[in-house]
């Protein structure tokens, strides 16, 4: 593995302790599950590893049953006010509430996502609910994911 930009390397990091938490996991238990020593995976979530390696994340990432690609994407976060003001308050919401919407291994709402949301025909968008945002999100996750 190329070495990892420290952009990437923070996200990388926050994105595994967000996930090993939610499993309930601390470091010891997935150091030990991941055949790695803790000091290696508190490395990792503080960033300090520039060159992890793809088996390490490969490992990590099937403890905390995730892929490498979830432990490196970027969270969403719309603060922009152009974008957050085409978005509807259903859609504004889901983004906001994402981490207690989504589950605990799904990963969180790509801007690819968040476009294809905003621009979905529907009837009457601003009375669309969070939930049901997140019921056609996860349809066309579904979809992507068996076309792919």
């Amino acid at each position: 593995m190329n070495t990892m930009k420290q952009d990437e390397l923070i996200k990388l990091g926050h994105n595994i302790r967000r996930v090993r938490k939610s499993k309930g996991l601390n470091q010891t238990v997935l150091a030990n599950r991941a055949k790695t020593r803790p000091t290696t995976i508190s490395s990792l979530e503080n960033g300090n590893n520039p060159n992890p390696g793809w088996d390490l994340l490969d490992r990590i990432a099937k403890v905390l049953n995730a892929s490498i690609h979830d432990l490196t994407q970027p969270e969403v976060n719309i603060k922009t006010d152009n974008v957050a003001s085409e978005l509807t308050n259903g859609l504004k919401s889901l983004l906001q509430r994402q981490d207690e919407l989504l589950g605990l291994s799904e990963p969180r709402i790509s801007l690819q996502e968040v476009n294809w949301l905003a621009h979905m025909p529907i009837d009457k968008p601003d009375e669309m609910s969070p939930e049901s945002y997140l019921m056609i999100l996860r349809h066309y996750r579904l979809i992507r994911k068996h076309t792919e």
